[in-house]
């Protein structure tokens, strides 16, 4: 017999679990060098429509801090299975 409750603690892994479920470190690592490229792309694209063309679209910036909090996210957890 399983023990009592031993469903409920497979639901409650962590979050970096339930991510390196699904895709493999080195998929994680490529997601990661994608989206700091994009990110940087956005970021120099930005400061041009800002500084050359005085505009500044704020969708773009919000857009940018989810893409920026993702990729956080995604290094931090990298970082933390390399150390393991």
């Amino acid at each position: 017999m399983s023990r009592l409750f031993e469903s409920f603690e497979y639901l409650d892994r962590g979050w970096d679990v339930r991510v390196l479920e699904n895709c493999s470190l080195r998929r994680l690592f490529v997601w990661l060098l994608l989206l700091t490229l994009v990110l940087g792309g956005n970021i120099a694209l930005t400061l041009y429509a800002a500084f050359r063309l005085h505009h500044f679209n704020w969708g773009e910036a919000l857009n940018m801090l989810g893409v920026s909090i993702l990729a956080i996210r995604y290094s931090r957890l990298i970082y933390r299975r390399l150390n393991h």
